[in-house]
């Protein structure tokens, strides 16, 4: 039994690890894109960002609004929680699939703060 629960163990962290890979099997250009994205009330500014496929995305978020916000990518990086004029930079990583980013604080992404990553040839 303990055998069984250890192999199953295994497996899973095995599975868990894999599913947060940032590997998304494109070939990295070793060129870098950046981008400022602000905040304009429950909105970011820009709402869409396009990124070459195999370009390294890094991203410089300005809360430039009245509140509390974050940024959160669909691969699991993320900022801080800043405080309005605060600033960070994000190393999104290399982008090979379109990707969605949200602000975690609240329901503020039921509000409006979402957008996406698209990638372009």
């Amino acid at each position: 039994m303990k055998r069984l629960v250890a192999g199953t163990a295994l497996a899973l962290s095995a599975a868990v690890l894999a599913g947060c890979s940032s590997d998304t099997g494109v070939t990295p250009t070793g060129e870098t894109t950046t981008v400022t994205v602000q905040v304009d009330g429950m909105h970011y500014t820009p709402a869409e960002i396009e990124v070459p496929v195999g370009d390294e995305l890094v991203v410089e978020f300005e809360n430039t609004g009245l509140d509390l916000h974050d940024i959160s990518f669909g691969n699991g990086e993320a900022s801080e929680r800043l405080n309005p004029g605060d600033t960070e930079t994000i190393e999104v990583g290399v982008v090979g699939e379109d990707m969605e980013f949200w602000c975690s604080v609240s329901n503020h992404r039921e509000m409006g703060m979402e957008g996406m990553i698209v990638v372009t040839d």
